[in-house]
């Protein structure tokens, strides 16, 4: 079964923020997407049909080119001479944050939670979303960046839920980011000793290769070692 991304309605974004992100950390776990309507605005404002088609995971996108090529220079490079894609392993990314991408390539206000910065942050490094369009402009590498350092960094309770949603991200969530390891180094620092024991039982699931990546990240980032043995006891 495949669901095609399309609706008549035109998206009309009132916020002015140039940030294309929210200011205060938002515990909605999905954040509902006008990725449909931001297409169509876009028809609407350009005077020009959607001209790419973009599968992933069995969502088919009807999208613009010039918005998606300006933003990522991997869908620059695939999307210079054919006009449809899939994007499948070892790409891991999930049709609902290929939605939030496609958001902030259309300019779309793009709403940020501890449950969707991680796979936001992997996407960002995957799909090459690294450039900034002016001075004044943030990519969506940097923009999450930002908002992992502003809320996730110091609060033990975010970067539990990070911590959660990295390890499907793996191995990319630590390759492209540490973001496994960073977030186990606050949570260190916040949480006592039993709550940290609880977050590690999900350890236990990684595939050993994993594993293994966390673990030589933590050996060459921590200072001292008694927490890695801690996690590496609980794998055992």
């Amino acid at each position: 079964v495949v669901e095609t991304i399309y609706e008549d309605e035109v998206y009309d974004d009132d916020d002015d923020d140039d940030d294309n992100s929210s200011n205060s950390p938002s515990l909605l776990s999905s954040p509902p997407s006008p990725l449909h309507s931001s297409a169509q605005a876009w028809s609407s404002a350009m005077g020009c049909k959607t001209d790419v088609l973009i599968h992933v995971q069995g969502t088919a996108f009807h999208l613009h080119k010039d918005p998606l090529i300006s933003r990522s220079t991997y869908l620059r490079r695939k999307l210079t001479e054919k006009s449809e894609l899939t994007l499948s392993p070892p790409l891991n990314i999930t049709a609902e944050t290929f939605a939030l991408v496609v958001d902030f390539c259309y300019g779309t206000h793009l709403l940020v939670t501890p449950f969707n910065v991680a796979s936001l942050l992997v996407a960002a490094d995957l799909l090459g979303m690294t450039e900034a369009k002016g001075e004044d402009d943030s990519n969506l590498k940097q923009m999450t960046e930002n908002y992992f350092q502003k809320f996730i960094a110091v609060n033990g309770k975010y970067a539990a839920i990070v911590f959660k949603s990295c390890l499907a991200l793996l191995p990319e969530a630590e390759t492209t980011s540490f973001l496994v390891s960073r977030c186990v180094e606050v949570m260190n620092l916040t949480e006592d000793s039993k709550g940290l024991d609880g977050y590690f039982d999900d350890v236990i699931s990684l595939r050993a290769d994993d594993f293994k990546i966390v673990a030589e990240s933590m050996h060459q980032r921590f200072e001292y070692q008694d927490l890695l043995y801690r996690i590496v006891d609980f794998y055992l």
